[in-house]
């Protein structure tokens, strides 16, 4: 018995048409548009030829329902019609009749990817008369229906109907005319450098747009610029046609500027120019939009132009070089940007002096940033990383000058030690300025006037300013606190306690859920301290206005029995109740009470101990040698004045007034 075995291809539309990456979305659902608009440029090209592209005319349908929202289009054209070539190659699969013009033969097949069938009407010329064709294009069938008439010759032409749209995709279908005009424009962008091309109009409801009217009028600026690389094997020549346009002008939601690769007319891969540049909307209003050909370009796109055969070296070359025309094109808004930039980088220098290590003025350090740079913080972190960099370009210079035994060691060695000295008079430049800063926030502070039941919140926030509540060492870095507001020793301290019980700073207190406002047990030598006759600092904060103190209730008395509870205590611990120190009887106290000095407060100061005033303040101190503690009172004013007093001298030394 013979057996006959098919050979060769089988096609399945269906699974073809299924396998399209072609997802419901805003982009995709104009693609259908884009395909049909594209073949009505080429049957506009094939009877009239490039160079008379202005005879021909595509119109553009907007279809609605009854409610307005958008459910497809029809486009019409005066091209050169279904003829039987045509029709064709229209009929096989992955066709090859529009290869030399960048057609891949499948961009019909996304038509039936959106819609389950696609109405097409048209008149062409066969040579000897005028025929009219129409069919319906469907999966099961692409010329179900198909009709043949007699017809003007005179009239060739094609109508596409493709409507109405699958739900799935009409729900994403920009519901604006306008929006849909400057997608058009986006991706048609190749043709408006052309000083000869169809007409092209979307027709709504109640509104006429030509496409290229629109592109004329909205262009704020435009230039061409050409380079020349290796691609493909050899030396390619590229343009670069570059425009300023209303913003409006994108096919991307993601970003306002863009520079897209094309090939055949085509935009093809987009590329987001908003980081590159640093601009979204130029004053408010405008985008870049560029646009890339070559042959290169044109032999190199894939079958269904979402993607190029170049490597990815290649295509990055490109788009490199396209960048540097793209800033020489954007010079003016990009000089701006630098403006914002030296302004930007000027603050930061005033604000950390340790900028001012940096080479370079204002100007020339943010002539190295990248122009998406833009935010202080992003700024700040750059410069940060050049000032890191710098340094370790000295230190590493000066280090293999001594390992090669160079004869430039000495100038090396010169120029890290003058390295050296700049950072280090920048960084402490920087840490005078953030004290300056500091005390400005505790000035302002003062300036605020509490109600009677806001007095607690107001000593907290000055307290807060000082050290952070409920707060200790392990929680907080030396430079995290403020305590040198107080006095400049108490910076160096290592181990301190803010508003922390009692049982978390000594072994077994007596009264463990007291709260001493500030404790403070080492000087700045950690817990290795063995020095028993290193004083102990307690900071105690009262209240603003205050002046109901009596003999037995008063920040005196208050810090005498936090005194008394850590001696008996004997011991004083972590917050996890590791040992710090030994607390002798012979163990000294300082104490810094901060409070207004009313009038009770001087009689409670007149009757518990000697208080004697510093000269030119309202200050008070006495040693009460029965406890071996030494006790300071300050309002908080007398605090600030006496902070800036004592910084002044620095603050003078790098400009800043006090």
């Amino acid at each position: 018995m013979d057996v006959r075995i098919q050979t060769g291809w089988d096609n399945d539309p269906a699974g073809r048409i299924r396998n399209l990456s072609l997802a419901p979305n805003a982009k995709n659902s104009l693609f259908p548009l884009f395909e049909a608009v594209m073949n009505s440029i080429h049957a506009v090209e094939d009877r009239f030829g490039k160079d008379n592209l202005s005879k021909g005319e595509v119109t553009i349908e907007l279809h609605r329902t009854e409610s307005g929202e958008m459910e497809g289009f029809t486009i019409s054209d005066n091209g050169i019609g279904f003829n039987e070539s045509n029709l064709e190659s229209f009929r096989r699969m992955d066709s090859r009749a529009k290869e030399k013009i960048g057609g891949k033969g499948v961009g019909r097949l996304v038509w039936l990817k959106v819609l389950d069938e696609v109405r097409i009407q048209s008149v062409y010329d066969d040579g000897s008369i005028g025929r009219s064709i129409s069919f319906d294009f469907k999966v099961s069938n692409p010329t179900d229906n198909l009709t043949l008439a007699p017809a003007d010759q005179s009239t060739p032409g094609s109508i596409i109907q493709l409507t109405p749209y699958k739900r799935d995709y009409a729900l994403h279908i920009p519901k604006k005319a306008s929006t849909i005009t400057n997608r058009l424009l986006a991706h048609f962008i190749s043709y408006f450098i052309n000083i000869s091309h169809p007409k092209i109009t979307v027709c709504d409801v109640d509104a006429e747009i030509d496409l290229f009217d629109a592109f004329s009028e909205s262009v704020e600026r435009d230039a061409d610029y050409r380079f020349t690389l290796s691609a493909s094997g050899g030396s390619e020549d590229f343009v670069c046609h570059c425009f300023l346009l209303p913003k409006a002008i994108s096919d991307d939601e993601r970003s306002t500027n863009a520079l897209y690769l094309g090939a055949n007319g085509r935009a093809v891969k987009r590329f987001d120019m908003d980081g590159v540049i640093g601009l979204k909307a130029i004053d408010n209003k405008f985008a870049f939009l560029g646009y890339i050909e070559s042959a290169a370009l044109d032999e190199s796109v894939n079958d269904t132009r979402t993607d190029f055969s170049l490597s990815e070296d290649e295509i990055e070359s490109i788009v490199d070089q396209a960048k540097e025309r793209v800033k020489e094109f954007l010079a003016p808004e990009l000089a701006e940007i630098r403006e914002k930039q030296t302004g930007i980088v000027s603050a930061l220098r005033i604000e950390h002096p340790r900028f001012l290590s940096i080479q370079g003025t204002d100007a020339e350090v943010a002539e190295t940033l990248h122009y998406g740079t833009n935010r202080k913080e992003d700024i700040f972190v750059e410069m940060s990383r050049q000032s890191l960099r710098q340094y370790e370009r000295r230190k590493n210079a000066f280090k293999r000058s001594i390992e090669k035994k160079l004869p430039d060691v000495e100038a090396k060695a010169k120029e890290y030690v003058a390295e050296l000295k700049q950072e280090s008079v920048s960084s402490l430049a920087e840490y005078v300025m953030k004290r300056k800063l500091v005390l400005d926030v505790f000035e302002e502070s003062l300036k605020f006037k509490p109600n009677t039941d806001q007095d607690s919140e107001y000593e907290d926030v000055l307290h807060d300013i000082i050290c952070p509540l409920k707060s200790t060492s392990s929680d907080l870095d030396y430079d995290d606190h403020n305590l040198w507001i107080v006095d400049d020793r108490l910076a160096f301290y290592s181990y301190f306690n803010s508003d922390t019980r009692m049982e978390k700073q000594v072994s077994d207190p007596t009264h463990p859920k007291d709260r001493p406002d500030v404790s403070i047990f080492d000087l700045g030598l950690g817990f290795e301290n063995e020095d028993k006759s290193s004083p102990i600092t307690i900071v105690e904060f009262k209240r603003p206005k205050i002046d109901n103190y009596t003999l037995e209730k008063n920040p005196i008395t208050q810090v005498r029995k936090y005194v008394e509870d850590m001696r008996k205590s004997g011991e004083a611990i972590k917050y996890d109740g590791t040992p710090i120190r030994s607390i002798e009887e012979t163990t000294p106290f300082m104490c810094h009470i901060i409070a207004d000095i009313t009038p009770k407060l001087r009689d409670v100061m007149k009757a518990l101990g000697s208080f004697h005033r510093k000269a030119g303040s309202n200050t008070y101190y006495s040693w009460d040698a029965s406890y071996s503690i030494f006790i300071e009172v300050s309002s908080f004013k007398d605090v600030l004045e006496s902070a800036k007093s004592r910084n002044r001298a620095f603050f003078e030394r790098i400009g800043i007034s006090v």
